[in-house]
């Protein structure tokens, strides 16, 4: 577990499933596959070209962009998203020097984790102490707490067991916590607040004593070392603080649930183990990175804000090309899910400008539409005339879509194309929520001087639901809504005659699938 090794094959070109691998680096949410934003790019852009993203999220446009040799300019009001794409596309790496800063840290911290974890059992093979792994802790468990245990000398003994109360009583003892820890209260006011009547206030509240005195000492040793790739280390770091928060259980990875749920059966996962793993993790996107550039004479350059995308530094119309993925409303709540990075990187998440649809912020849906009005204002002013924009978004309600696409008339953009494309992995809310999105759909758009005219023909929202069920047999709800979607647009775009989605859903598709399939 704590060698790292090299797994990029030396070969010529660099492959889809090796690209992917970059992007591995750090959690982070709604991450578009890189795929098809390639491909946009090389649509609409030409190399040299400024191409700008107003929401960055975790940096998939700007790798793309300065890979394609576009120059490249990203915004986003969190910081930790900034941090994630700075690490994401940065290729000053040399894997010899981060190997020995690796040392450096092992060295210094090996022993103490060792002593931390281990319990009193010895690996038959080796004769060293076992070390737990995780431990099943969880209210659940009530007195038959069980853990597994392994050897981190030999690697070659591994067990299941009850817990000793020796064992247990190491979890939660007064431990000597002197070094900075992130008592960071919440806000009081929480949209997605599935912990404080478990009595959780501050972020430090989601550990167990001896998890938060290991993750201080492992973020004193890292911050303190002047590494060369501190940065790198810190973000392994930060990948690590969900994992060994009582998040996590076996049944269970941190924020599966979009929210800090902690279940009954929450588990103790061992810090070092973990973040050996992680570093394991970065170590292989940055030699993946390395090998995608190394045949590269030409690269673009690109800028990284932590600012809000609503008033930038740009001259009217120079930007060449905008892709972006705004936040889809209250699907994903960026501030509150990023809270308990930010505070451990001591980073501070000014959400006032934050579009999304959030009731404790006072963000209904016309506050998230004005808000990305913001944002599509200004690209309308900074991009050239003829130039594309395409908007990378998903909606379980029309009326959101509806709204979206009002703006864009509103600044005379003309839609130009509509592709539908899946997203990357499986979110635990797709694969729980039959009513969810289950892909994303770029729209394309052309700045223009002047609207293009739209036509007049009278359509149902029933003939457009017929019309999509005639298009995806045997799909379920949310691939027939994704059919219906690319449909409806056109016609809201460019059909003056009204089509009433007030209510369409996901949900609601499904009972008028129902109802069209009986025959009523």
């Amino acid at each position: 577990m704590e060698d790292i090794k090299l797994i990029i094959n030396d070969t010529d070109q660099v492959s889809e499933k090796e690209i992917t691998r970059i992007y591995k680096i750090h959690k982070y949410w709604s991450r578009k596959p890189w795929k098809p934003i390639s491909d946009s790019i090389k649509k609409y852009s030409e190399e040299k070209d400024l191409v700008v993203d107003l929401f960055l999220g975790s940096g998939v446009t700007c790798l793309e962009s300065i890979t394609l040799n576009r120059n490249f300019v990203g915004y986003d009001i969190n910081p930790m998203a900034i941090f994630i794409a700075n690490n994401t596309v940065n290729n000053h790496f040399k894997d010899q020097i981060f190997l020995r800063e690796l040392e450096t840290i092992k060295n210094k911290l090996s022993d103490f984790f060792y002593k931390l974890y281990s319990v009193n059992e010895l690996c038959e093979n080796c004769g060293k102490k076992l070390v737990s792994n995780h431990l099943n802790i969880g209210p659940k468990f009530n007195g038959k707490e069980e853990g597994v245990f392994f050897c981190q000398g030999c690697g070659k003994s591994k067990s299941k067991r009850l817990i000793k109360k020796e064992e247990l009583a190491k979890v939660n003892k007064k431990y000597p916590i002197n070094k900075w820890i992130p008592d960071r209260e919440f806000p009081k006011k929480f949209y997605k607040d599935r912990f404080s009547y478990k009595g959780v206030k501050k972020v430090s509240d989601f550990y167990t004593l001896r998890n938060l005195y290991a993750l201080s000492e492992l973020l004193n040793v890292i911050k303190e070392s002047n590494f060369v790739y501190q940065d790198l280390f810190l973000l392994a770091f930060s990948n690590t603080v969900l994992h060994s928060s009582k998040l996590k259980s076996e049944n269970v990875r941190p924020l599966n649930v979009n929210n800090y749920w902690i279940p009954d059966d929450y588990m103790e996962e061992n810090v070092w183990i973990r973040f050996l793993d992680r570093v394991d993790l970065v170590y292989q996107s940055k030699m993946a990175l390395k090998n995608r550039f190394k045949d590269m004479s030409r690269v673009g350059d690109y800028k990284l804000l932590t600012e809000s995308s609503f008033k930038t530094k740009f001259k009217d119309g120079e930007v060449d090309y905008i892709i972006t993925d705004p936040p889809y409303g209250d699907t994903i709540q960026y501030f509150e899910l990023s809270f308990i990075w930010n505070a451990w990187m001591n980073f501070n998440f000014q959400n006032n400008e934050e579009i999304i649809i959030n009731p404790v912020q006072n963000k209904g849906k016309k506050e998230y539409l004005d808000l990305l009005e913001n944002s599509i204002r200004e690209a309308a002013r900074i991009l050239k005339n003829n130039g594309r924009f395409t908007l990378c978004f998903h909606n379980k309600e029309f009326k959101i879509w509806e709204g979206v696409l009002n703006i864009f008339k509103k600044y005379n953009f003309i839609l130009e194309d509509i592709e539908i494309v899946d997203t990357l992995g499986n979110s635990y809310n797709n694969n729980w929520s039959k009513f969810s999105p289950k892909s994303d759909i770029y729209l394309t758009f052309v700045k223009s001087k002047y609207p293009k005219k739209g036509h007049n023909k009278n359509i149902s929202l029933n003939q457009l639901i017929k019309s999509a069920l005639s298009q995806s047999p045997n799909k379920n709800v949310s691939e027939i809504y994704d059919t219906l979607a690319k449909e409806l647009i056109w016609e809201i775009y460019y059909n003056e005659s009204e089509i009433d989605v007030s209510k369409l859903t996901i949900k609601k598709l499904g009972e008028i699938i129902t109802e069209i399939n009986n025959g009523n």
